[in-house]
């Protein structure tokens, strides 16, 4: 903390460096910013702009045209009240799109496409106010699916049984079969990002929870008009910046000193008073063993985590079938979970006025073991489905497979204490923090699993007059 002092006047100010302008990082930067003025904030990022592992890059199309395509998360719930709020904020809500949220549960087998469950959030009103929320099934398999889903879906909202994973729920009969192959394998695997056989109850519980909390807000899905940097990232961005935020762009941080100091590109920092690590825990695993600091129980726990990959392939859908497939409004979002060979594919079709109609396969929980096998199915999966549904091949479209490496934490049974998973904010050394989605207790890697930590983070900064 410097003080200057002059005529009568004591001017004082605490230096922060904030290591990574990933959304975490920037919500750190944000709620810092709100709190108090009296704080010089520097921002390195390694890239060469902000948002992390949800930003976004131009695609150059077979036609010569440019899609902003984003590297994974491409849509958001609102159950994910901090981020959302965040964007308000800052300004950016006015880019996003509410949608209903619907499930439309397909099987992919041989050459055909069988419907299995659909349902959908509504609410009833009476003068413009919500009486009952409902979910309304368009086919049940089984007679009893809708009390047996909703008996799962209460066990976990009271968090019952929360010390077992999912798979001995499972066997001691709590879930039926139905409501397991139907529902609940889709969800923790897109979700949970691990397998549902080595999930963990705690974390299901605390996100089912979240969900249904505020239904049918909290299952609203909300889409950007073009992209996550167009319409998140660089809005808060430029918030930040305006508020006297300071970013240093393509800064690949190599150590921190003893005193504090950043070494970045061969140059050395002034000291800061209060550094965060706002990046996921491997990468802050190797900056503290850079620095020289000694083990703590946190960092050892960076170390120790277990991640997913998680496979993303975008097509560019030919329009006039696209339009003839879908009875949709212009302006339309599907999210569509399909079995095939025993996995489940994310499918998410979105058609936006002034772009071209997008696919977007998405395959999560994958490790480092069948890593080449997924990417296999996938492609298989993709054919057979373009194939059926708009007798087109793969290869003569525009499409890119973008694998996000380490992308997220594996929310699994045997990680399931906090002390195991979880790393929360503190690093074991006085003035050092760490932010990412990981750090968020409970959450598993997601948008608002990072807001969350970046908060969390901020707040071990008190305010000083």
């Amino acid at each position: 903390m410097e003080r200057f002092v002059g005529q009568n006047i004591r001017y004082e100010y605490m230096r922060v460096a904030i290591i990574g302008a990933g959304i975490s990082g920037l919500s750190i930067a944000k709620r810092l910013s709100e709190k108090n003025n009296g704080l010089v904030i520097d921002v390195y990022e390694a890239s060469a702009k902000s948002g992390g592992r949800i930003s976004s890059f131009d695609w150059r199309l077979k036609n010569k045209s440019v899609f902003s395509c984003d590297n994974g998360q491409h849509f958001t719930i609102g159950a994910y009240t901090d981020f959302i709020e965040l964007l308000d904020k800052c300004d950016a809500l006015k880019y996003w799109t509410r949608h209903s949220f619907e499930w439309n549960m397909l099987r992919l087998h041989g050459d055909d496409l069988h419907d299995l469950l659909q349902f959908k959030i509504k609410k009833l009103t009476l003068f413009n106010k919500t009486l009952v929320p409902y979910i309304k099934f368009v086919k049940t398999p089984t007679k009893l699916f809708f009390l047996k889903f909703y008996f799962s879906l209460f066990l976990l909202k009271n968090k019952f049984f929360h010390k077992h994973s999912l798979n001995c729920l499972y066997r001691k009969f709590f879930f039926s079969n139905a409501s397991i192959n139907l529902f609940w394998k889709a969800f923790v695997e897109s979700s949970m990002n691990t397998e549902f056989e080595n999930s963990d109850v705690s974390t299901l519980s605390f996100l089912v929870n979240e969900c249904v909390k505020d239904i049918p807000t909290s299952l609203e899905i909300l889409i950007p008009e073009t992209d996550y940097y167009s319409c998140a990232i660089k809005p808060i961005e430029k918030n930040l910046q305006q508020n006297g935020i300071n970013f240093h762009f393509n800064s690949v941080v190599e150590r921190i000193h003893p005193e504090k100091k950043i070494k970045c590109r061969g140059i050395l920092s002034h000291s800061y008073d209060t550094i965060f690590l706002a990046v996921p825990g491997h990468i802050a695993a190797k900056i503290w063993k850079r620095s020289k600091y000694p083990a703590t129980k946190e960092s050892i726990l960076w170390e120790n985590q277990k991640y997913r990959h998680i496979l993303n392939m975008w097509v560019v859908l030919p329009s006039a079938k696209a339009e003839n497939n879908s009875n949709k409004k212009e302006e339309s979002f599907l999210w569509n979970p399909i079995e095939f060979k025993g996995s489940f594919y994310v499918v998410v079709i979105q058609k936006k006025s002034k772009q071209p109609n997008i696919m977007s396969i998405i395959r999560s929980a994958c490790n480092d073991i069948n890593l080449s096998e997924e990417e296999e199915n996938l492609y298989e999966f993709a054919q057979k489905l373009l194939n059926k549904q708009y007798s087109v091949d793969l290869k003569h479209l525009d499409y890119k497979l973008i694998r996000a490496k380490r992308a997220t934490i594996a929310c699994t049974h045997d990680q399931c204490k906090r002390s195991t998973i979880w790393s929360g904010t503190r690093t074991g050394i006085k003035d050092i923090y760490k932010c990412s989605d990981e750090a968020s207790f409970n959450y598993p890697s997601t948008i608002e699993g990072a807001v969350r930590s970046g908060y969390l983070a901020a707040e071990n900064i008190k305010r000083f007059d």
